[in-house]
């Protein structure tokens, strides 16, 4: 009994949270928290809008799914995995508002990635009445120009990053996967670019050119 208490104290975090809206999305996963202990279970976290904390983010946690659910703020997170993503936590001042880092590359110096929800432009459509001028239009809400915001940063640490810049890919990318010079090749011809990085990512654990849109 006290050690559930315990478990209750160590993860009860102040912040509201909206764990069980139809949208939130639940993966197998393992969050290291700052007293030590490791929790193995169902983790969900999705990139904060802009100004949507005031300092901060918060990761959701449950033992499993008929468990209770437990938000717990990023300071008292060290790490966590959430399906296939490593995710750290940076206390870089920059990164005040949304500090969890996706870890990208485990180099000795690492690729990551920042991530943030665009916020949409409002958007209300009317789908109007029958023909005749009879029946009721419904106004439907939605957003244009959402989705997330990726910035890759590279760095020792999450803590110390410095921005990877287009104009720096070629240089920057090439020391960071220089071990494979067939990775490095494909860089420097620019079969990769900037905005293939993902691509380079999966090219580089498996050897394999990735199938793009363009390729079916």
């Amino acid at each position: 009994m006290r050690k559930i208490i315990f478990i209750i104290l160590i993860l009860a975090g102040s912040l509201p949270a909206d764990a069980q809206g139809p949208s939130r999305k639940w993966f197998e996963g393992r969050v290291y928290h700052t007293s030590g202990e490791i929790f193995d279970g169902l983790v969900s976290w999705a990139p904060p809008r802009k100004g949507e904390y005031e300092d901060g983010d918060m990761v959701l946690y449950r033992a499993d799914e008929r468990s209770e659910v437990f938000p717990i703020p990023y300071y008292k997170v060290k790490s966590f995995i959430m399906g296939d993503d490593s995710i750290t936590v940076s206390h870089n001042v920059l990164f005040k508002n949304s500090p969890f880092m996706t870890v990208l590359l485990d180099n000795p110096t690492k690729l990551y990635t920042n991530k943030v929800m665009k916020n949409g432009i409002p958007l209300m459509i009317n789908t109007g009445g029958f023909t005749g001028g009879f029946g009721m239009g419904v106004g439907v809400g939605t957003s244009v120009g959402g989705g997330v915001k990726k910035t890759y940063y590279y760095g020792s640490s999450p803590d110390n990053v410095t921005k990877l810049e287009k104009k720096q890919f070629i240089e920057v990318m090439s020391t960071l996967l220089a071990d494979k010079p067939e990775v490095v090749a494909k860089i420097k011809d620019k079969t990769f670019r900037y905005g293939d990085i993902e691509d380079l990512l999966t090219f580089y654990r498996t050897g394999q050119m990735p199938k793009r849109s363009y390729d079916y």
